[in-house]
């Protein structure tokens, strides 16, 4: 596994690299900070920009213009509600995460080698905070935050909180769920794109105990929901139309569960299915007075201003990457986003579908499973800083699906039959002999 650190794209691995590094390591320019990943995505966006539109490897596609779309919306919103200084560099310090870490994955993981050097890069990078997190859950102390706002003087803030009688691990990220999402979010993909089955089943441990360290709700979800779609993924192989089948039955418990229970489908995931009942509460609580933000400024949002909620929700964060997004940029940037993830998935299934491929087939379904696992929890959970560029750097891991290398075909025997066939046939001269030379008796 060490070798994918070589045979892995560069720039894969360091933005990879950078999503370990704490937020201590900040650089600080006047009034600007820049996180460790986010300097590695101000040095490679230029390099991928051109990788994209100047060169044959990559194909500029639909897609693509959407989540430009998507991002010239965020960076154009924030500077309306912030004005020119601050609202141009928070709408760009996001555009930098999500584009960047796009088109770093999107531009150069372009076969299915590729992808699985740099998915065992990443499987690297979750073992080495698993690592870092162990002794934190056991001891209850954040080793790799206290050692780094001692050397460098940065206080980030973090907490102890304990739950099951263990602690909440940091690792080297800005929040357990970060950490505990980080590890949990790419299971499937992990899983559907190694061929042996004794390395799916340390894959699968590696994550899971990994994830369990930071002993968050959502990421446990997130392993859950994909470990029930693996599991329906091996009992209806074989039946055609599943797809459509899985999607009546979905609809069908989400009606049926809508009728009997007062509180929802999404009530009861929310505090259910959860380590801490009040949390489930709490997040309802921000689901049901964030949307009356979001009618009330359904064009552009609010920007980074604060949001009305009832005196006892004294926090104003947001639990919910896409209410976030509508919050803060409208609704024209959740559309545009949706679409540019449809658009995706669109042209993934539709080239994954017309080949006889096994190993494209597989991987397609690993990458679609695990898409809608971190899609699912970005309803109870918020993508920012490293998880949010780690969140569109998965989605640039779809391009080697929906737009995949071109190769020159191989000719088959036949073909080349039918070429020499049809070519003028060569005339072959026979060799020239060397001269003998004449015996000197024939002078005489």
């Amino acid at each position: 596994m060490l070798r994918a650190l070589t045979t892995a794209p560069l720039p894969v691995t360091l933005v990879i690299l950078s999503f370990l590094c704490p937020t201590e390591l900040s650089l600080f320019l006047g009034g600007l900070r820049l996180p460790p990943h986010r300097i590695a995505l101000i040095v490679l966006f230029p390099i991928v920009i051109y990788r994209l539109l100047f060169t044959r490897k990559v194909r500029l596609q639909g897609f693509d213009l959407v989540f430009f779309a998507f991002n010239i919306w965020t960076v154009a919103v924030f500077t309306h509600h912030s004005g020119a200084p601050d609202g141009l560099v928070y709408g760009g310090s996001l555009a930098l995460e999500s584009l960047g870490a796009y088109l770093v994955a999107r531009t150069y993981v372009r076969d299915f080698e590729t992808l699985r050097n740099s998915l065992k890069v990443m499987l690297m990078a979750i073992a080495a905070a698993a690592v870092i997190a162990l002794p934190e859950t056991l001891l209850g102390q954040n080793f790799a935050h206290d050692f780094m706002r001692a050397l460098t003087g940065y206080e980030h803030p973090i907490g102890n909180e304990t739950r099951l009688g263990l602690t909440r691990a940091y690792s080297t990220f800005d929040h357990p769920i970060h950490y505990g999402t980080f590890c949990a979010g790419l299971l499937t993909l992990f899983l559907y794109a190694e061929r042996r089955f004794n390395r799916r089943i340390g894959r699968g441990a590696l994550v899971g105990g990994a994830t369990f360290l930071g002993l968050s709700s959502a990421p446990m979800l997130c392993l859950a929901l994909q470990f029930s779609m693996i599991m329906w993924d091996w009992l209806t192989r074989g039946i055609r139309s599943r797809a459509l089948m899985t999607f009546a039955l979905i609809a069908g418990a989400f009606i049926g569960v809508s009728l009997i229970s007062d509180r929802g489908p999404v009530g009861i995931i929310a505090t259910g299915l959860t380590l801490d009942s009040w949390t489930g509460y709490y997040r309802m609580q921000i689901w049901t007075n964030g949307l009356k933000s979001v009618w009330n400024h359904p064009w552009t949002g609010i920007g980074l201003a604060d949001w009305d909620r009832p005196w006892w929700m004294v926090s104003d964060t947001i639990d919910a990457f896409w209410l976030v997004i509508a919050m803060r940029e409208g609704i024209p940037a959740l559309i545009l986003l949706a679409l540019a993830i449809a658009m995706l998935v669109m042209a993934a299934v539709s080239r994954g579908l017309s080949t006889p491929d096994r190993e494209t087939h597989h991987i397609l379904r690993g990458w679609i499973i695990s898409l809608i696992a971190l899609c699912m929890i970005g309803a109870t959970v918020h993508f920012w800083n490293v998880l949010y560029a780690y969140f569109f750097f998965f989605l640039g891991l779809g391009g080697v699906l929906a737009d995949p290398m071109r190769r020159k075909p191989k000719r088959s025997a036949e073909q080349a039959a039918g070429a020499n066939k049809n070519s003028k046939p060569r005339i072959r001269r026979a060799p020239k002999r060397p001269r003998k030379p004449v015996p000197e008796a024939v002078w005489a």
